[in-house]
């Protein structure tokens, strides 16, 4: 009996050690999930948020980008718009005195006809009110001014700018010349300003019946303030996410435009009422040194004050301004708040069960271990069970979280959610506003329906060999928004599988890439255009003739190449006598003869200064060339009437062939240099063919302008023709 005693000591002693063991591992699992599962969601939220905001600081600063292209590129148009507009004005005006004289001059008075005249125009009205159609008569005199009635019948033949220039007399050399129409530029006091002159520009025209000047004109920088409205309103319209805009300040301290700040527009900081305002904007200001963040206190889109915001600033020099963008509330927030509150809250009820649970186990754990020692390790098991169960629950809500995450992470755009089978099951507020579509319209189909038929049947077959294989493709495609226009996107599309390896989900990502389009049209046209005559230049040149070298070695029995190489003889002499100006105006006539002479498969070049080179490909290259050499020397010896004035000039060309001289683009461009500068030996005014021996007498000329005494200039002798 006493035996029986001591033997139950050790044996309550083992069951209250085994069941400390259990509640410490139990203690131990549910502590390893609390903390496992708090820090993987933590992590997972923090991840998401840091990606989000990068992305939110990418589009604040790319929008910004594209506004301070969009008014440089608007910046640059400003002289073209005044020189279009005043052409036109003028030109309807002497429509309008034609009709008139055409109708009356049988039947009235000469005078009165004239009067008549004058009077059909005084008050016509353009730029904004501003601009206005004056009359001169052949002697100088002032037959139409509608600012200044007092002056008609006055001569103005002797006004001149602050520069000396005698803008009348040059209105009277454009009505005398051949075309009896053209551009004069001089500088005059603006209306209001009677001490600094300005720049303008007027398109004058020639009345015939009376021998009249017509002209019509505007200030540049007018017309820049014009546009300036243009862009303020464009940049105003900007917006991003729900609340992102741009503010336009001026490096003087005037609020320019911009929804945050619409209360101040046009006021100076020194104006604003409160002396927080104006401490803000003074502050900015002075921080401001280049383009970047800063983070200052600014305002929200609403107007309302904000502390410490992010902001992305860009000076704009064209026009002294400023442009400032502040962080903006991402719908993709919103959702990552929504995610973290339900976490919290299915988190809250997972372990509420958890605990629960464990309260039970440990209970029944207890009565088994007191009463049924023996079912221990059956106990066990249904806890083990239970705890897979909760596991269980726990993957379950991870995947969904997943899920949930996984929209949140492809968020940069317009986003679209699709099931294994290709169905769209969820979009967001950005696709719909990128595509036109609803999210009620499109849930349950296939995104087929955003096709454009831009693409072929290859092209998909394509992207979905790269989405099975790698699980996701990148690039761009040419989709159909609801009002049926088509537009370019920039799409991602990336393959969710499960632990099995089974597709669950495609998720693609969009952004409309139009304006970044056309951007990059321009760019590529200003890098391989030569920016005075419009001309491929140099970088252009060797593409193509990279190309077409390329083409003849695959097929040399069809046709050849030749480089022509010309320049204008003391083309120097122009510039000198006549101004840069002038000089710019012939190089644009050579370059519009030049083309207009030429096949449309031949390529016409300016590589620079008054040099020019035309290539050609034809099968009998040699006849081709010299016949087109000898139709540029009569071309280019037709006078040139420039500024009033007929200027005669001759050129000197050099030819290459290919692939018979060289098959390398440099050096049969070097070749036709050396051809020239033989062309310019002979005399100018001629042709001549590359041939070996202008090697060896090119070196020769550079041994000798190594010697003592030489004067050289780039290695090469002074003597050599210009």
């Amino acid at each position: 009996m006493s035996f029986a005693k001591e033997n139950r000591k050790p044996n309550l002693y083992l069951l209250w050690s085994v069941l400390a063991l259990v509640i410490l591992i139990l203690a131990g699992l549910v502590s390893y999930f609390f903390v496992s599962s708090h820090l993987n969601s933590q992590s997972r939220l923090v991840n998401l948020q840091n990606a989000i905001e990068q992305q939110i600081n990418q589009r604040l600063q790319v929008e910004v980008q594209d506004a301070a292209r969009f008014a440089e590129l608007e910046y640059q148009q400003a002289e073209q718009v005044l020189m279009d507009e005043s052409r036109d004005q003028v030109q309807q005006a002497l429509a309008v005195m034609q009709g008139i004289y055409d109708q009356h001059h049988e039947t009235m008075a000469d005078a009165e006809l004239r009067q008549l005249l004058l009077e059909s125009l005084r008050k016509v009205r353009f730029f904004n009110g501003r601009g206005y159609v004056f009359v001169g008569n052949s002697k100088g005199e002032s037959q139409l001014l509608p600012p200044a009635p007092d002056l008609e019948g006055s001569s103005m033949y002797d006004l001149k700018d602050d520069q000396g220039n005698y803008f009348v007399r040059r209105f009277l050399e454009i009505i005398n010349s051949n075309q009896g129409y053209g551009y004069a530029r001089y500088r005059w006091y603006p209306p209001g300003n009677r001490e600094v002159m300005k720049d303008k520009i007027t398109y004058i025209g020639h009345f015939e019946p009376y021998h009249w000047l017509v002209g019509a004109g505007d200030y540049v920088y007018q017309i820049q303030q014009d546009l300036q409205k243009d862009i303020i309103r464009h940049i105003k319209n900007i917006q991003f996410g729900k609340d992102g805009y741009i503010s336009i300040i001026d490096r003087n301290g005037f609020l320019v435009g911009g929804q945050g700040i619409d209360q101040f527009t046009a006021m100076h900081y020194s104006q604003l009422y409160a002396p927080e305002d104006r401490n803000r904007v003074s502050h900015l200001l002075k921080s401001i040194k280049e383009e970047g963040f800063y983070r200052a206190d600014w305002y929200f889109k609403d107007s309302s004050r904000s502390v410490n915001q992010l902001l992305y600033i860009k000076p704009l020099p064209v026009w002294d301004w400023i442009l400032v963008a502040g962080t903006y509330n991402d719908p993709s927030l919103a959702m990552l708040d929504h995610e973290r509150e339900s976490l919290a809250q299915q988190s809250g009820e997972d372990n509420g069960q958890l605990i629960i649970t464990l309260l039970v186990i440990l209970a029944v754990a207890l009565l088994t271990i007191r009463h049924y020692s023996r079912w221990i390790r059956q106990t066990f098991s249904h806890y083990q069970k239970d705890i897979e169960d909760q596991n269980q629950i726990l993957k379950e809500n991870a995947r969904s979280l997943e899920v949930s995450a996984r929209i949140v992470e492809a968020a940069h755009e317009g986003i679209m959610l699709t099931d294994a089978k290709n169905k769209i099951i969820q979009v967001n507020d950005s696709f719909t506003r990128i595509t036109g579509f609803e999210r009620d319209e499109m849930i349950g189909l296939d995104p087929v329906v955003l096709s454009s038929g831009h693409h072929n049947q290859q092209f998909y077959r394509d992207m979905w060999n790269s989405i099975e294989k790698l699980g996701e493709w990148h690039g761009e495609v040419w989709n159909r928004r609801k009002n049926g226009t088509l537009y370019p996107q920039a799409l991602s599309v990336t393959c969710y599988r499960n632990q099995n390896g089974e597709i669950e989900n495609y998720i693609g990502t969009f952004s409309d890439i139009s304006q970044r389009k056309a951007v990059e049209e321009e760019l590529e046209h200003m890098a391989q255009s030569d920016s005075l005559t419009d001309l491929p230049n140099r970088r252009l040149l060797g593409e193509r003739l990279e190309h077409e070298l390329a083409v003849i070695s695959r097929y040399p029995s069809r046709q050849q190449l030749a480089l022509i190489y010309l320049d204008l003889d003391r083309f120097k002499d122009i510039n000198d006598t006549y101004g840069h100006g002038v000089g710019d105006q012939v190089l644009i006539c050579v370059a519009r003869r030049l083309n207009d002479l030429v096949r449309t498969t031949d390529l016409v070049c300016r590589i620079g200064g008054d040099e020019f080179v035309v290539l050609v490909v034809h099968e009998d290259i040699e006849v081709a060339a010299a016949h087109l050499a000898e139709r540029v020397i009569k071309l280019i010896a037709e006078p040139v009437l420039v500024a009033g004035e007929q200027l005669s000039m001759t050129t000197s060309l050099g030819i290459a062939l290919g692939p018979q001289d060289s098959k390398d683009k440099e050096q049969l461009l070097e070749f036709a240099d050396m051809a020239l500068y033989e062309a310019k030996q002979k005399g100018r005014n001629n042709f001549q063919f590359f041939e070996l021996w202008m090697c060896e007498a090119r070196a020769e000329r550079l041994k000798n302008a190594d010697k003592p005494g030489s004067v050289t200039r780039n290695g090469v002798s002074e003597t050599e023709p210009v």
